[in-house]
């Protein structure tokens, strides 16, 4: 039915427009709802952003330490997604503001210049638009960096030999790094994100499609606490109780023991299948 419907799909005229919008949207979760707000600390930032950061953030984070200063783009694509991993208006401001006056930004010119614009994106001035984090759509698409410029994503907008210099200056094996500069080639921007998600937390799959930074941040930080180990060892346990069950039984009918350890695994199949997300 869709291949027969794809001939006048694409000869009407007002359909295009909205198909066009639509490959190049992202319609997953925005990340706007704060419910971690003020769990992270800004003495945590620098070890989450080697373990749990995707490549784009922890390369605006290295460079905002590097030099203590990201011009507009890399502050708006950095500073939403720190207020999507739960950082407060106040420490944001703290956070920005200490690392600007370690270079050549004075608090004054700080408080002038800059911090309406991150009071801003949290939806305190202006429109009071409470703006949510970039997807990586967005990230993809719009906004590419030129020089002096560290926003946008590594593997669309980095040259492939100064990626691959970053990517082993992170340890990843080169294997990896030749699996993610093929898929760079290919244009597949986002599975090389998979790819370097896998290598970095020693997963053979991550069992899901990525499509926002904050997405990686939150599953890795899932994976690392062990909540995905977590679910499986309480399924199992449970399991290894109901089979324990079914070993008792065993002496008054053993036809029922059988198909019960037959269901019992199939269960165990099913749970493990569901905790995979």
């Amino acid at each position: 039915l869709t291949a027969r419907s794809l001939p006048s799909i694409q000869s009407d005229e007002r359909l295009q427009p909205l198909l066009t919008r639509l490959s190049h949207s992202y319609v997953g979760p925005d990340y706007s709802v704060q419910k971690n707000t003020g769990k992270i600390s800004l003495e945590q930032i620098d070890a989450l952003s080697v373990k749990s950061f995707p490549l784009c953030m922890r390369q605006l984070h290295k460079s905002l330490r590097d030099n203590h200063h990201l011009r507009h783009g890399g502050r708006m694509q950095y500073g939403l997604f720190l207020k999507g991993i739960g950082l407060t208006l106040e420490q944001a401001l703290e956070f920005w503001k200490k690392e600007f006056i370690r270079g050549k930004v004075d608090a004054d010119k700080f408080d002038k210049g800059y911090a309406y614009s991150i009071r801003h994106n949290y939806g305190k001035e202006g429109k009071r638009t409470d703006y949510t984090p970039y997807s990586c759509m967005k990230i993809i698409m719009s906004n590419p960096p030129s020089q002096g410029d560290y926003h946008g994503c590594p593997f669309r907008h980095s040259d492939p030999e100064l990626l691959k210099q970053k990517l082993q200056s992170y340890r990843v094996p080169p294997s990896g790094i030749t699996q993610i500069l093929e898929l760079v080639k290919g244009m597949h921007y986002q599975l090389a994100c998979q790819k370097y998600f896998e290598l970095t937390h020693d997963v053979d799959d991550i069992g899901f499609s990525l499509n926002h930074p904050n997405q990686y941040f939150t599953e890795s930080q899932k994976l690392l606490s062990g909540g995905r180990e977590l679910k499986k060892e309480l399924s199992n346990s449970g399991n290894s109780q109901q089979k324990t069950n079914s070993q008792e039984s065993m002496n008054s009918n053993s036809t029922s023991t059988t198909s019960n350890i037959t269901a019992d695994a199939e269960l165990e199949g099913l749970e493990s299948y569901f905790t995979e997300d």
